[in-house]
């Protein structure tokens, strides 16, 4: 039995207990649901009365991927007293879709969407923040099952944001290097790398917060999502079809968030993926310490495909 350890991570002052005594999960490949959803309002079908905010067919004829003004949001750029915007970006069309069973050409074109908005939002007057997310699962938030991804454009700068790019700039100047670059030397050849190609490098994190967590981080130092390469969005969009393929197989629900450079200041983006099979209870809401009855070694070993299933596995 492997036992616990507290892990800190690679750069912040955060800290993680890997208990992998605490859990024990069968891998076994999830089974087709056999409920159907009488109106799912994402369907062209249903789509009625929406704002669109972007369409990748440039407006011309039916879309493929759109996105819209949420109906439901509690942030308007008409209502001072709460600021700014959130978007909904439908990525297909097919009802029954995940984002792993798109083709590489598709997903780069959500990942072009992506951009769109990021960069569309983030020059309003006002907004200081864009976040760009998906929930996968209801465990995850996510409250339609038609596969999408949001944006949200912020009036104010999260603090665990600002948090997040002091640390970032505290090591660049103790160090005069980046910090997720250097993660990727010191990691390379590691157990806990997931993928890896030219241009992209996927790890499941030393101190990771979530079971089964996972970064995707572009090899070349680039501040924002924008900065990608069409080549490098391409490997993005293999290494998603990788780790996001394996959590879909297991039916595990999961979040991913894009980090991008905070008022224009030096960073490295990258795409942070928090799987969630398991919920925050009393020590995770009152000291923000994680509990991870995953160990990022033995994550990396499932997303190679390393980790047969049907058994159970000590973590």
């Amino acid at each position: 039995m492997i036992k616990p350890e507290v892990r800190k991570d690679y750069f912040k002052d955060e800290y993680v207990i890997i208990a992998p005594n605490r859990a024990r999960r069968p891998m076994e490949p999830k089974s087709l649901p056999t409920d159907a959803i009488s109106t799912c309002h994402f369907c062209p079908a249903n789509f009625k009365g929406e704002t669109i905010a972007y369409q990748d067919n440039g407006y011309a004829g039916d879309w493929e991927i759109v996105s819209v003004v949420n109906k439901f949001s509690a942030l308007t750029l008409d209502n001072h007293s709460a600021y700014g915007q959130a978007e909904v970006i439908v990525e297909t069309r097919r009802h029954g879709m995940d984002i792993n069973d798109f083709s590489i050409d598709h997903i780069v074109r959500i990942l072009d969407a992506y951009i769109d908005r990021f960069m569309t939002l983030r020059n309003i007057d006002g907004i200081k923040h864009v976040v760009v997310f998906k929930n996968e699962g209801g465990k995850a938030g996510a409250s339609l099952s038609h596969t999408h991804s949001q944006v949200i454009a912020l009036p104010v700068l999260p603090h665990k944001i600002e948090s997040e790019a002091r640390a970032y700039n505290k090591y660049r100047i103790e160090h005069t290097t980046c910090p997720y670059c250097d993660i990727i030397v010191a990691e390379t050849d590691k157990p806990r790398v997931i993928w890896e190609d030219e241009n992209v490098f996927v790890l499941s994190p030393y101190a990771s917060d979530a079971p089964y967590g996972a970064w995707l981080m572009p090899k070349r130092h680039i501040a924002l999502i924008a900065d990608l390469t069409k080549s490098e969005k391409e490997s993005f969009a293999k290494a998603m079809k990788v780790v996001l393929g394996t959590l879909d197989k297991y039916a595990i629900p999961y979040n991913y968030f894009i980090e991008n450079s905070v008022n224009n200041e030096d960073y490295h983006m990258h795409i942070k993926l928090a799987p969630r099979p398991n919920i925050w209870a009393g020590l995770e809401l009152g000291t923000g310490v994680i509990i991870n009855p995953i160990t990022p070694e033995f994550a990396a070993r499932l997303y190679r495909g390393q980790i047969k299933s049907g058994v159970y596995s000590r973590f």
